[in-house]
């Protein structure tokens, strides 16, 4: 996992930059999942939370939601957004693949492909096992992560995202990715430019994203002691991901 991705910069401009990023569906999805897995629970803990808007989601809903970072910008942007909703959510930095909270949880998330940020193999058992270890029995671990035969059926290309925030304000974010077959990874380099009346500011960023294959997720998590596993196109709960689905779902119990 990268130790400067989400740096000052991206974590100040992370929210406009996804703007258009449904946060709602996506927890209504979470709580369909669980109750189509008969679970009951109300306590969460959400791996790699970002700027935190699944945490605050699922807390407006009425969960009990640990939240957990490597990037301490976002874990400050995030704690600020939950204190100015009135919110009660324990925002931690950690890095999620060596953690012990000395509790458990019903549920498990790491959305918005954070488990693809885990590139190598070791630390992939390690964060599988490290959630595992988290979880009551009966848990239940939902994450989503980029499909494997997608992505070398519809490679990456180069992207250009303009948002405006203003009149007078804009960002423009040049995506550029290089895929590497051998590893099974995505470089990406971001290079974002705000731009003013009165200032201008770039900043670049290169991500590393792993894509995985159903198999190889199936074997690391049972590796790590779950006994059923479930795939799923992107937020469906029916079905299975295809060369169309650039994101997969997966369930673990």
């Amino acid at each position: 996992m990268q130790e400067k991705t989400f740096d000052k910069f991206y974590s100040k401009f992370y929210d406009i930059i996804y703007y258009d990023k449904d946060y709602k569906k996506e927890c209504d999805w979470i709580e369909n999942t669980l109750e189509k897995f008969g679970i009951s629970g109300r306590k969460i803990l959400d791996l790699g939370c970002g700027s935190g808007n699944h945490a605050i989601e699922l807390a407006k809903r009425g969960y009990e939601v640990v939240a957990l970072d490597k990037s301490q910008y976002m874990i400050e942007k995030a704690a600020e957004k939950a204190r100015n909703g009135n919110l009660k959510i324990d925002f931690i930095k950690k890095d999620i693949r060596d953690f012990d909270l000395g509790t458990k949880f019903d549920v498990v998330i790491s959305m918005f492909s954070v488990i693809s940020y885990i590139t190598e193999n070791r630390d992939l058992l390690s964060t599988f096992s490290n959630v595992k270890k988290h979880l009551k029995d009966r848990g239940i671990f939902i994450f989503d992560a980029w499909f494997g035969p997608a992505i070398l059926h519809q490679k990456p290309e180069p992207k250009i995202k303009e948002i405006k925030i203003s009149n007078s304000e804009k960002i423009i974010r040049l995506t550029l990715p290089k895929l590497n077959i051998l590893d099974h990874t995505v470089e990406i380099t971001y290079k974002v430019f705000y731009i003013s009346e009165n200032s201008f500011e770039e900043f670049e960023e290169v991500h590393k994203v792993r894509y995985f294959f159903p198999k190889e997720i199936e074997f690391f998590l049972t590796t790590a002691g779950f006994e059923k596993v479930h795939f799923f196109p992107f937020l469906k709960l029916e079905g299975e991901p295809s060369i169309d689905d650039r994101d997969f779902s997966c369930i673990a119990l």
